[in-house]
């Protein structure tokens, strides 16, 4: 079943960060992840034989907030995998793979990663991140490397509807703006492994400044302990050349979201004078025909 593909994938990501309680519960939810859906915290407890607030630090080691948190997801995946077909799995691609072959089959690598990415997208993540996006007076989208790009991107979209919006991918330039975040700022920050130490080092950083910190990242990572929020990003890194680079696609996907879900917020009429605004100024940069 989708749903318990998508916790067990997310319980292998972290198994080695688990404390041995924590594992306890993960063997349980691991066996029978359908069965999590009618469960409480109080009775996986006793199942694992563990407290309860190992339980709720199990789950948040996965991602989400507490076990209520993760029951709702389970049910979105279920209900997300009855309505929609299995994706069809992508083919192999390796150094022989001929080029004629090697193009379909990495379109078919981006849909199942996109498929994967939907069936364990965190909705009340994207929505508490977008929130704190819209009240902050000033928003940091910080990354390096491959997700250099991406973070660029968001900051392109964000600006439409929040204040104070840039984009840094120089680690020096990160560490300088940590010296100027206060409690109304935020800096989002993004890592698919989660583990680039510029990045961890400049979420920390923001974090005793006092900015809330929203990471696009693997759960369990150090990036996500570092964040006041993670939004979850279940995705590969690319391992070699020809590897098809599906993460960046999970990640632009994901980050679209976040800035749906901060238009769908915003006071209508003050995104649309934003907009209207923009638009203009960008009109007056074009050629005219």
């Amino acid at each position: 079943m989708a749903e318990g593909s998508l916790v067990r994938d997310r319980i292998a990501l972290v198994l080695d960060r688990l404390s041995p309680a924590e594992r306890k519960v993960a063997e349980l939810v691991a066996a029978d992840p359908a069965a999590i859906m009618a469960a409480t915290t109080a009775s996986l407890a006793r199942a694992a034989g563990v407290s309860e607030p190992t339980v709720v630090r199990f789950c948040r080691s996965l991602g989400y907030e507490g076990f209520a948190d993760l029951r709702l997801a389970l049910n979105r995946a279920e209900a997300a995998a009855e309505a929609a077909p299995p994706p069809r799995p992508p083919a192999r691609i390796d150094a022989a793979t001929p080029v004629p072959q090697a193009a379909p089959a990495v379109l078919d690598a981006a849909m199942a990663a996109l498929a994967q990415a939907r069936a364990g997208l965190d909705a009340a993540a994207v929505e508490r991140a977008a929130l704190a996006l819209l009240r902050a007076a000033r928003v940091e989208v910080w990354a390096v490397g491959a997700s250099a790009g991406v973070a660029a991107d968001l900051a392109q979209r964000l600006v439409v509807t929040c204040r104070g919006v840039v984009a840094r991918h120089d680690p020096h330039a990160q560490a300088m703006a940590t010296a100027l975040l206060d409690g109304e700022s935020v800096a989002l920050c993004l890592s698919l492994g989660g583990r680039s130490r510029a990045v961890v080092e400049a979420a920390r950083q923001a974090a005793l400044a006092g900015a809330t910190v929203i990471a696009l990242t693997r759960p369990g990572s150090p990036l996500a302990a570092a964040a006041a929020i993670t939004v979850p990003c279940l995705a590969e890194e690319a391992a070699a050349p020809h590897a098809p680079w599906t993460g960046r696609l999970v990640q632009f996907a994901i980050g679209d979201a976040i800035c749906v879900a901060t238009a769908l917020l915003s006071p209508p009429a003050a995104a649309a004078a934003r907009q209207a605004r923009m638009t203009a100024a960008l009109e007056a940069r074009r050629i005219d025909p």
